[in-house]
């Protein structure tokens, strides 16, 4: 019986294409891999969004310590570090010997010895910027007191420079950088993965001989583009099950504002992703084709492993400025275009025209990527012992 006469349903024959994707997703969905993977994904997931939440606003105070005359300056230097933004706590210390030995304990973090009018700060190493600032203006204070101004006069000399921004920066800026970084981030890692799933299940078939049984009644280009898919359907899959308990940790635990994600979005995030994987994976099933032992892929898979690397650092690069000629350009290339332009969509409004062009691109060597996996996939899949060399799978 042939793969063209087996039916869904005893009725309607179903494409030798779908028969290879639906007999991968079946293999894939019952393995412990993918049950164990999925679900040690999504507890580390939730584990790290709720371990967020717990630290999140926690911060340490700046433990500062005044012995002598310098005592008097308290009031005053934690009224000023709160208008600077700093948390500190203040304790007195009665010897200068032990304060001393309690910063370079490190159970002090600045002791502040001398006078209100002229006192000396010890730290341990460095003095953050706000708490050196917050003790000068309480000196410079404690001087003006002592030189006879009343403390409305004082007050008043002492006043801090208001600022007006005329573009104040929008939360939601980001939101939209972290956003933008974690799908980056994700796709990086999804794409990486699910094309050694690719290459390792070639390899897998090739060795056991398995793919010899099936080439007997399946073309090979049938097979290779069933065998795309199918991972491709379950890596879609398992991403949706560690996003669906992503965004319930962080609803329920208000780690983060979720940005606005309309259904435009979420069907560019997922297009991106499935562009992706066909031009990866396809790429991975053609070299892996080419080695006969599970041991042998990686070195197989390395050069376009390095384009998925390049990708990755660009994103880090393009971040900044979404809009720059480097973003742009690198994000229209077909190797980068999942990973960077998903990135620029997330983080900024891309023109559409660039998203367009890109998809175009991809499009156009997804097709003729197919069509030279395909003809190495044929004559190098039932060569086994030796590596088979590009060249010689070209030419057949």
């Amino acid at each position: 019986m042939t793969a063209r006469s087996w039916s869904l349903g005893g009725a309607r024959r179903l494409p030798a294409t779908l028969l290879v994707a639906r007999r991968e997703i079946r293999m894939r969905l019952r393995s412990r891999v993918f049950v164990g993977g999925t679900s040690v994904m999504a507890v580390l997931v939730v584990v790290g969004i709720v371990a967020a939440s717990l630290l999140a606003g926690r911060t340490t105070p700046v433990r500062v310590g005044f012995s002598g005359g310098s005592q008097a300056l308290e009031r005053s230097f934690t009224a000023t570090a709160a208008a600077l933004g700093v948390e500190v706590t203040v304790s007195d210390i009665a010897d200068v010997t032990a304060g001393t030995a309690q910063v370079t304990a490190g159970t002090l973090d600045v002791l502040v010895t001398g006078s209100a009018t002229a006192p000396t700060a010890v730290a341990k190493e460095s003095m953050p910027s706000n708490v050196e600032s917050a003790l000068s203006l309480a000196a410079e204070a404690a001087r003006l007191s002592d030189a006879g101004l009343s403390p409305t006069a004082i007050a008043s000399a002492m006043a801090l420079v208001p600022v007006q921004l005329l573009a104040p920066p929008n939360p939601k800026d980001n939101e939209n950088l972290f956003a933008s970084l974690a799908l980056g981030i994700l796709l990086w890692i999804a794409l990486g993965q699910y094309g050694n799933m690719v290459a390792q299940g070639v390899v897998e078939e090739k060795a056991t001989r398995i793919m010899e049984v099936l080439l007997a009644t399946i073309q090979p280009s049938r097979l290779l583009a069933g065998k795309v898919i199918g991972t491709g359907l379950v890596g879609l899959l398992q991403l949706t099950i560690v996003g669906t308990a992503a965004l319930v940790a962080v609803h329920v635990t208000n780690v983060a504002a979720i940005p606005a994600l309309g259904v435009a979005s979420i069907l560019a995030d997922i297009s991106w992703f499935l562009l992706g994987f066909l031009f990866y994976a396809t790429a991975y099933a053609a070299v892996a084709s080419l080695v006969s032992r599970q041991e042998e892929v990686q070195g197989a898979v390395a050069p376009i492993s390095i384009f998925q690397i390049a990708g990755y650092l660009l994103m880090y690069a393009a971040l900044p400025n979404p809009s720059g000629p480097l973003a742009t350009v690198c994000s229209l290339l077909p190797p980068f275009a999942p990973i960077l332009m998903a990135v620029r969509m997330a983080d900024s409004d891309v023109p559409f025209w660039q998203v367009g062009l890109a998809v175009a691109l991809i499009v156009a060597s997804i097709v003729g990527l197919t069509w030279l996996a395909g003809r190495m996939y044929r004559n190098a899949a039932l060569h086994l012992g030796t590596r088979v060399r590009f060249m010689d799978a070209f030419r057949g």
